[in-house]
């Protein structure tokens, strides 16, 4: 029962670090600081209050830079690999593994989650400079912010509850890039 609720706990936690990299970390990083996670033997430094406060400034660097409508796009491709790595990391942390061999299924299974995640978010997320259906960029950039925040918080309580968060969030990106394509396809109403 509790390598299923390490495992959950580990796929929130991946998904999160698909829409944004650093902040989950900082998170869980507070969270092993006030006894509420543990991390195992190489991954000990992220409860550091040098490393939680490295992470909120990276944190809040990327998403500031995602509120810039012409830098949304560059900043999601350079960011899918750091969040590629950062999953990884915070599945294998969930599930209490170093950085032997034996982690290496837990490293690719969070890479791998939260690579979707990144890429799914990349491909649905409309684009910066079309703001028809009534949705600016920096909405949906703190829309971003929320579901990772609430979504770490959430993710070391109750597992999987993040990834229905994140779910919620591409479906959104999905509508919202539909409506905007749709926009000059003929009656509204028969196209809804």
């Amino acid at each position: 029962m509790e390598t299923l609720l390490a495992i959950g706990i580990g796929i929130g936690l991946a998904s999160i670090a698909g829409v944004r990299a650093f902040l989950p970390l900082a998170l869980v990083g507070l969270a092993a600081r006030l006894g509420l996670f543990e991390l195992p033997a190489p991954f000990g430094f992220i409860d550091d209050w040098a490393a939680i406060g490295a992470f909120v400034v990276l944190a809040l660097l990327e998403t500031g830079l995602d509120k810039v409508p012409s830098l949304a796009k560059p900043l999601n491709i350079i960011q899918t690999p750091l969040r590629i790595a950062a999953g990884a990391v915070l599945f294998a942390l969930a599930l209490r593994e170093g950085l032997d061999a034996g982690a290496v299924p837990e490293l690719v299974a969070g890479g791998v989650i939260a690579g979707v995640v990144a890429v799914l978010k990349y491909v649905f997320r409309p684009p910066a400079d079309a703001s028809a259906a009534g949705v600016s960029s920096s909405f949906l950039s703190t829309f971003e912010d929320v579901v990772a925040l609430v979504g770490g918080i959430i993710a070391v309580l109750v597992p999987l509850v993040p990834l229905v968060l994140v779910a919620f969030l591409l479906y959104f990106f999905f509508r919202i890039r539909r409506r905007r394509g749709k926009r000059f396809g003929g009656l509204r109403i028969l196209g809804d």
